[in-house]
């Protein structure tokens, strides 16, 4: 799929996004964020062709830290992390940049958590959200039984922004060997694993575009962690909201998704059974409809 537009954002916070546009300029404009250590490909043609089909003018793009946008891995430091607050300023300057006032938001994972934040705190620009396979809080630790859980959860950012944390899921080694195996797993109990297509995607963002930063991982976790809870604020949303989850999701429980949605009376929720931490093209059937309804009556 060919962008009709493509470049490097420079915003005024020094920051450089990589960003790609796909369809007609005069048409609404949707905003795709994407989550955790991911880049911009994981938004594939698939997921994009129905919304340029049904008049909708898509913007991607890399997060910092990720694929051929800045990497800040010079200039980090965990004692003064950025935040998701600071990657939802990153939009509203690629906004800004694009001469967009006002789009509607698809934001995965770590990206429904961006999107969150732009619907409430900049909820001026915003026509819509839709968050995928996303939380309000990630160690809400009323979402755990295990009480190691609940033992740590409340440390965490102490934790990180006073010692190096080694873990190797942190740290994830640059192969797409590595990516291959990570989204098996991640693939749920129902749809069928697209090695074929996943190995595609992963093959160019490793070894053909910029390369896979191998902090993005660790410094984004960081963000997540010095964010907090959006918790108090996901009532405040006042624009159509709409939240898609997979029952298999092993890195974001569903519980997630129930707990989003019991804070927003306007939320339409999706549970899409036995989809896990991706989104394959055979599940799409089972939300993308409800999808094009969200965008078309915002």
């Amino acid at each position: 799929m060919k962008p009709t537009r493509f470049g490097i954002a420079t915003l005024p916070n020094k920051i450089d996004l990589y960003y790609e546009t796909f369809g007609n300029e005069a048409n609404p404009p949707v905003l795709l964020i994407m989550g955790l250590d991911t880049q911009c490909l994981a938004f594939t043609e698939e997921f994009i062709q129905p919304l340029l089909d049904n008049d909708f003018y898509c913007i991607r793009f890399d997060n910092r830290d990720i694929g051929k946008s800045t990497w800040l891995n010079d200039t980090w430091h965990r004692k003064n992390p950025y935040t998701l607050e600071d990657m939802a300023q990153d939009s509203i300057f690629l906004l800004d940049y694009l001469n967009l006032q006002k789009v509607h938001l698809i934001g995965v994972s770590m990206g429904g958590m961006i999107a969150q934040r732009l619907a409430i705190s900049y909820s001026e620009r915003i026509s819509s959200i839709c968050s995928i396979m996303s939380s309000a809080f990630m160690y809400d630790v009323s979402l755990t039984k295990k009480w190691q859980e609940k033992l740590i959860f409340p440390l965490l950012p102490f934790l990180f922004r006073h010692f190096h944390i080694k873990h190797p899921i942190l740290h994830p080694q640059i192969t797409v060997k590595f990516y291959m195996k990570m989204y098996r797993y991640l693939n749920g109990t129902t749809f069928r694993y697209n090695e074929e297509e996943l190995r595609k995607i992963v093959t160019e963002g490793i070894d053909h575009r910029k390369g896979q930063n191998p902090r993005a991982r660790y410094q984004q976790f960081c963000a997540i962690i010095a964010s907090g809870s959006r918790i108090k604020g996901i009532p405040q949303i006042n624009i159509p909201f709409l939240i898609i989850h997979g029952s298999a999701d092993p890195i974001v429980s569903v519980n997630h998704a129930y707990k989003l949605a019991s804070l927003n009376k306007a939320v339409e929720l999706i549970i899409v059974e036995g989809m896990g931490h991706t989104m394959p093209k055979e599940a799409f059937a089972y939300f993308y409809p409800q999808l094009l309804d969200h965008l078309s009556i915002s």
